[in-house]
């Protein structure tokens, strides 16, 4: 069973026990709306912890704060200062703590951004592209291509992989897409598995993988208020 909907499936059988808990007058003055809201923001906070999403932590703070300020009666901070305030909170610790994040790929190969090591399973040259506040395009021209790593925060990144070559059986692509948009150009004769996370964004396919090369591009990460899109080419 897939980890992401087993997340999926406690949510929604959370939000059954609540609706029906607060039908039955147990819990006071909690209406349906309400109960699936929690149950939402619940299942963001965990699954930005479970994936060190920043924003979703912090989105899902406010969105508790908002749910429950009048019947805790602190509603002495409006909705919009809230969301602001995680809007910044989330760039703060981005910006602080997003080179501690680490990819654990489920293929054949574990590896650690921050150290600097892939265990020998991938040999090549490696870049990485990072955007913030901006439109870029980045053209990857290696003839032993092996990793990327794309940071994109609050811009526009295009990244072209139509004149790289990938000598082993294997590359790797990681990224981390928020408020913004992503847009890969992958050889439509390279293999490709993904494994891309989302939290309020969309991840988007155009065309198809032949698969003739005998290399296997992996591609992995997670888009946060984003769009990631992979056309071949």
């Amino acid at each position: 069973m897939k980890k992401r909907n087993i997340f999926w499936g406690i949510f929604f059988i959370l939000a059954a026990v609540f609706l029906l808990v607060s039908n039955l007058g147990i819990v006071p003055d909690i209406g349906a709306a309400t109960v699936l809201a929690t149950a939402f923001s619940l299942w963001l906070f965990i699954d930005g912890l479970r994936y060190l999403h920043f924003y979703s932590i912090t989105f899902a703070i406010a969105f508790f704060y908002i749910i429950f300020d009048e019947p805790l009666h602190i509603d002495v901070i409006s909705p919009w200062t809230a969301l602001t305030a995680a809007l910044l909170s989330g760039i703060g610790l981005s910006l602080l703590f997003g080179w501690k994040k680490k990819r654990y790929f489920s293929v054949d190969m574990e590896y650690d951004w921050n150290n600097k090591k892939n265990n020998e399973h991938c040999s090549g040259k490696s870049i990485h592209c990072e955007n913030s506040f901006g439109s870029v395009k980045r053209y990857i021209n290696f003839d032993d291509f092996c990793m990327a790593r794309i940071d994109n925060n609050f811009g526009s990144i295009k990244v072209y992989f139509d004149n790289s070559i990938i000598q082993g059986d294997s590359a790797y692509v990681d990224i981390d897409n928020n408020f913004g948009e992503t847009v890969l150009y992958i050889p439509k004769e390279w293999k490709v598995q993904t494994n891309l996370s989302r939290s309020f964004g969309s991840v988007e396919e155009f065309g198809s993988s032949i698969g003739t090369s005998n290399a296997t591009l992996y591609i992995q990460g997670d888009t946060s208020f984003g769009h990631i899109a992979i056309h071949y080419v």
